[in-house]
C-alpha cells in the first residue's frame, strides 16, 4: 500500500487573502455589472431623446438631457469604483482588467467574464446611438440656424446707400422752411 501524501493546510493569512481576493473580484462583477445596466440606460435615454427632437417636444428632450446627466454620473461613479477595486486586485500602474486576467493565468472568473462582456455590449450600443444623436442634433441647430436667417434676412440683398421714404402726391407731410 503506498503512503498518502497529506496537503499541508493553507495558513490562516492565505486563506484570508484568498477570500479577501474572492471578495474583490465578486464585487468588481456588481460593478460591472451596474456599469452594463447604466451603459443600457443611458442608450434608452438617447433614444427619447432622439424621439423627442422628432416629435418637436422641447419638454422630452430637456427631460432626456436631465436622464442622460444623471446616467453619466452614476457611470462615472461605477468607473471610479471599478478603478479601485482593480488597483486593489493588480497591483501597478495601470490596473486595467487585461492586466487581471493576465494575474489570474489568462482568464476571468466566468462571472467577472460575462459582466465585462456585458458592458461591452452596453457600451458599444451606447455609443452607437449617441453617434447618431450627434447627427441629428447638428443637423437640427443647422436647420434652425437656416430658418432664422431666411426669417431675419430681407428679400434681397441690401442698398449700399439711403432711400428717402415714399412721398405722398397730395403734398401733406411736407416740412417747409417758413419766414414771416
Amino acid at each position: 500500500m503506498s503512503p498518502h501524501v497529506a496537503a499541508a493546510p493553507a495558513s490562516p493569512e492565505s486563506v484570508r487573502e484568498a477570500d479577501e481576493r474572492q471578495r474583490l473580484l465578486d464585487g468588481l462583477t456588481q460593478v460591472l455589472a451596474r456599469e452594463a445596466k447604466a451603459a443600457s440606460e443611458l442608450r434608452e435615454a438617447l433614444i427619447r431623446q432622439r424621439a423627442g427632437v422628432a416629435a418637436d417636444s422641447s419638454g422630452a428632450v430637456h427631460a432626456s438631457c436631465d436622464d442622460i446627466a444623471r446616467v453619466l454620473v452614476a457611470l462615472d461613479a461605477s468607473r471610479r469604483h471599478r478603478a479601485t477595486l482593480l488597483a486593489a486586485l493588480v497591483p501597478g500602474p495601470a490596473p486595467t482588467l487585461v492586466a487581471l486576467t493576465e494575474r489570474l493565468g489568462g482568464t476571468l472568473p466566468p462571472a467577472l467574464a460575462d459582466a465585462a462582456q456585458a458592458l461591452r455590449a452596453a457600451a458599444k450600443s451606447a455609443a452607437q446611438e449617441a453617434g447618431i444623436n450627434r447627427t441629428v442634433l447638428q443637423r437640427t441647430v443647422e436647420a434652425g440656424e437656416a430658418f432664422l436667417q431666411a426669417l431675419f434676412s430681407g428679400t434681397g440683398d441690401a442698398d449700399a446707400f439711403y432711400h428717402a421714404g415714399d412721398r405722398r402726391e397730395d403734398g401733406a407731410g411736407f416740412l417747409l422752411d417758413r419766414r414771416a
